[in-house]
């Protein structure tokens, strides 16, 4: 599943964007989510990683490029498409290595390059960086290579040390959940709470009463209130392709 975003203060150019995006996706039988934001600063609240945003350069408060800038500082593998109208601005994007530019106006066809021009790269890159391991330095000197199916959970304990739980080990690393998150397969891992990143394999219920996650190991997960939907429907997405 691709996590997709677009970012612009016009909401024709957003629907315009989500209606090529879903065509495509749904068309190659690719389930996706879509985030849409007015603004930079939107965007910016949304403690989230993303496998593709486009990105607006011209817009109300800060501007595409900064956007980018400041979300790269924790987000550094999303594939950045930049929408301008603006030759100029070309040089001044590269400093937060955009994947493409889509010049307005633009036509279906163009997104649609661009697209297709990423599932190129990115199985290119599945190819060459199997995420099926993590490795973890723990805090006590030790370097483990370990399967990402054996990883229930990271528990983020503050002061940038997470805990990193396991069936039958518990290991302390030094490292933010930000960038643990863009280590980890996507696909099976999610972050219901800004304390917690979860295998879905290893989720064995939804309490929706108290909005928790019940783990097959009986620990609890807090899900927070606007990830609750989110946390639902990864699972039913992993879920699905389980059964496939």
């Amino acid at each position: 599943m691709f996590r997709i975003a677009i970012v612009d203060d016009e909401k024709n150019q957003i629907q315009k964007i989500e209606r090529i995006v879903s065509q495509f996706f749904n068309e190659k039988d690719i389930k996706i989510t879509i985030d849409t934001f007015s603004s930079g600063e939107e965007l910016l609240k949304k403690d989230f990683s993303y496998d593709i945003i486009f990105m607006d350069i011209m817009m109300d408060g800060i501007d595409g490029i900064e956007t980018a800038q400041r979300f790269r500082v924790n987000h550094k593998n999303s594939a950045l498409f930049y929408i301008t109208s603006f030759q100029d601005y070309i040089q001044k994007c590269m400093t937060v290595h955009p994947f493409a530019f889509i010049k307005k106006p633009f036509s279906d066809q163009d997104v649609i390059n661009n697209l297709k021009d990423y599932l190129k790269y990115n199985v290119s890159v599945k190819k060459k960086r199997p995420k099926d391991s993590y490795m973890i330095h723990s805090m006590d000197g030790r370097h483990l290579k370990v399967n990402m199916n054996d990883i229930l959970y990271f528990y983020y304990q503050g002061n940038r040390i997470v805990e990193v739980i396991m069936a039958n080990d518990i290991y302390k690393v030094k490292n933010s959940l930000l960038n643990i998150y863009d280590e980890l397969n996507h696909d099976y891992f999610i972050t219901p709470h800004r304390s917690f990143i979860v295998n879905l394999y290893h989720i064995k219920e939804i309490d929706g009463k108290n909005k928790k996650i019940v783990m097959k190991n009986d620990h609890l997960i807090l899900i927070a209130r606007d990830k609750y939907n989110e946390v639902i429907d990864a699972l039913s997405f992993y879920i699905a392709d389980e059964e496939d």
